[in-house]
């Protein structure tokens, strides 16, 4: 560490307004082996792979009045902005933003991995029985391993390199919170110093942490996570306060005799039991929510209002009031969401736009969706994207949201810096690519064929390439070859799919007598950690049936009628005996009405909740404006977070 006490005249990296600094105030740094100070900045384009256009909460509630769709009510309004979802990582996606970002974030919240050394992992239920889970080690992303295998310097570079990207995507006047435990959090807090300036420094804010009584421990049990506060030049800082109960007082139920209206309550239009009215109109529940009256009774989810006094106090620096992890999801870390609420409220207003490059669960979204902020979240993990995107649809009145990647550039980029040399041989780039996605697959590399790359014991090995879906053809030619070597097993790897490969290449394969397996090269192999772990797990692709049903009326219904995972290897035997049908193998399932051949367009779906766990295996009827040749496209996605999709046509 650096401290250097001279007094000198410091400017603000944003503003850059002056100041004197006194001796007291060092220039502080953190400084390891092998440092590096700039990081690359790569501008990919992202792919748009799914628009979600109209959340499942905001659908059922008009089901229930649908007089309120008559009306326009929930009418979905194109302002031209769609909230961004991103599966990538964070490195390369805070990167490819700036284009569009730099300096126009007006508040970042992150909540990296701690790097304690303990893997964090995911259990989620399987089917309808909640009760039966995946092991753990089946469903853990890469992301809550917290593991750098003790390597503090790679742990703070890695670190150092995103927070000089997150210093370039805020605004001149935004707000950056980073949440951080015990382990390492003074390493983060140097490097946040070192990248922001230690005069941007506003607050060192105390959290609740999941606590864990252990009297083995020869230590204090902790007990609290820092969140460290900075903030530029102008920045937002509204007045929150915190409600604590002066005096006692109880809470009362919310409806009164006779007939009445639906009215709004944190977002949800509630309609009133039978022969009942809500007690409030809508201009009184709304300021009796905003000061803390009106809650939703935690067993029986129905409005109530408080009687009696409350105490407001301005909000400090200790928030151990509120609780700082929730469980409302299968992730062991989601912060909840009145620590989000408080950071979005103190340092955003309506319309800012907000971000989250660590987003897990999707907590700092789903807030700000409620909030009415404009967001960009990041994840690596694929069940990461899977739970934000499922917890987003649960909010009435979700405005639409993308979900983008970087795709094929993404991967491009990675075998140039990963297997190519200044010559630019690219020929000499394939073929180390090749053979490193041979070996990772633990076969032997081999020469001599076109389409054949490995060994496998008996099995041959075929990869596709990092820039293009796998086609039918080169599974031909690869057939072909195999037929030809005289061997009867082959196993294709692939990033992408030709559309349709399913009911086509089973036929191919058993007409040259070869028993033919296709499994997905999954993104962890692009990130040496995850490789050195041993962990990468190439998931077989997944059989899809469904039918596309014309009821009397003339609207279409979609009905899945078959779902094989191949991977069931994966799941310990003990459960895989109690799954009782392939359904329970779906966690979630969706419909675009009209697939044009680009964007899977997330017109209509279903998925299983924590409180919900049957999933129905018939779509909502859909009916079709105009005459013509449409595609529809299913699309599953699995209890791994894998997805698969199929296509079928239809003539209205």
């Amino acid at each position: 560490m650096n401290n250097n006490r001279k007094k000198n005249t410091v400017q603000c990296p944003k503003c850059n307004t002056q100041f004197e600094v006194e001796s007291s105030e060092p220039k502080t740094g953190l400084y390891w082996e092998g440092k590096r100070t700039e990081v690359e900045r790569i501008s990919l384009p992202f792919q748009v792979i799914e628009t979600v256009n109209e959340s499942r909460a905001t659908r059922e509630e008009l089901k229930k009045v649908p007089l309120l769709r008559d009306m326009g009510v929930g009418k979905i309004v194109d302002t031209g902005w769609k909230n961004k979802l991103i599966w990538g990582d964070n490195k390369y996606v805070m990167s490819s933003l700036l284009d569009e970002f730099a300096g126009k974030i007006d508040l970042i919240y992150i909540d990296p991995p701690f790097y304690s050394g303990a893997d964090q992992t995911i259990k989620i239920p399987i089917g309808e029985e909640s009760k039966i889970l995946k092991e753990p080690s089946m469903v853990e992303e890469y992301a809550y391993r917290n593991t750098w295998n003790k390597d503090v310097d790679g742990f703070c570079q890695h670190m150092y390199e995103r927070l000089l990207l997150i210093r370039d995507l805020l605004s001149p006047n935004g707000s950056l919170y980073v949440r951080f435990d015990w382990h390492y959090g003074h390493y983060v807090k140097l490097l946040l110093d070192e990248v922001f300036d230690i005069f941007n420094f506003k607050n060192e804010i105390v959290l609740n942490r999941i606590k864990k009584s252990d009297p083995n421990v020869r230590k204090h049990n902790a007990a609290t996570d820092s969140l460290y506060f900075y903030a530029f030049g102008d920045y937002t800082l509204n007045l929150v306060k915190k409600r604590i109960e002066k005096r006692e007082g109880y809470w009362h139920a919310m409806d009164s005799q006779g007939q009445g209206e639906p009215r709004r309550f944190f977002g949800k239009l509630l309609v009133p039991p039978a022969g009942r009215h809500w007690t409030f109109n809508q201009e009184k529940i709304d300021k009796m929510i905003e000061e803390g009256k009106i809650r939703l009774n935690p067993k029986t989810n129905k409005p109530e209002y408080w009687i009696g006094e409350r105490e407001e106090l301005l909000i400090d620096s200790n928030w151990t009031d509120i609780p700082g992890y929730s469980f409302s999801t299968p992730y062991p870390t989601e912060n909840a969401e009145q620590v989000l609420e408080r950071v979005i409220l103190a340092s955003s207003n309506e319309g800012n736009l907000v971000a989250d490059f660590f987003c897990g669960s999707g907590t700092t979204g789903a807030v700000a969706e409620k909030l009415h902020r404009r967001w960009v979240m990041c994840d690596i993990g694929r069940f990461a994207i899977h739970t934000t995107r499922k917890r987003l649809l649960e909010i009435d009145g979700c405005r639409p949201f993308e979900v983008l990647n970087l795709g094929k550039y993404e991967r491009q980029y990675w075998q140039g810096i990963t297997f190519g040399d200044k010559k630019r041989d690219t020929k000499k780039t394939i073929s180390e690519y090749l053979q490193f996605i041979v070996k990772l697959y633990q076969a032997e590399p081999i020469t001599g064929f076109r389409y054949l790359h490995g060994k496998k014991g008996r099995k041959m090995v075929s990869v596709g390439s990092v820039d293009a879906p796998v086609t039918l053809r080169e599974i031909q030619e690869a057939l072909e070859e195999c037929k030809q070597a005289g061997q009867k097993e082959l196993d294709i790897l692939g990033w992408e799919w030709e559309m349709g490969l399913h009911d086509v290449v089973e036929s191919e394969a058993k007409i040259r007598g070869v028993d033919l397996h296709l499994r997905t090269i999954p993104r962890e192999v692009m990130d040496p950690r995850a490789v050195d772990s041993g962990d990468i797990q190439f998931f077989e692709l997944a059989y899809l049936d469904a039918k596309v049903i014309k009821d009397k009326r003339g609207e279409f219904v979609v009905e899945l009628k078959d779902f094989v995972i191949q991977n069931t290897d994966l799941i310990p035997e003990e459960i895989r005996k109690k799954i009782k049908k392939w359904s329970d193998y779906i966690d979630y399932w969706a419909v675009d009405w009209d697939y044009r051949d680009d964007t899977f367009h997330n017109q209509w779906q279903l998925y299983r909740t924590r409180k919900d766990r049957t999933l129905q295996l018939k779509s909502d009827s859909h009916k079709y404006d105009k005459k013509g040749e449409y595609t529809i496209m299913i699309k599953v996605i699995d209890i791994f977070g894998n997805d698969t999709t199929r296509v079928e046509e239809v003539t209205v």
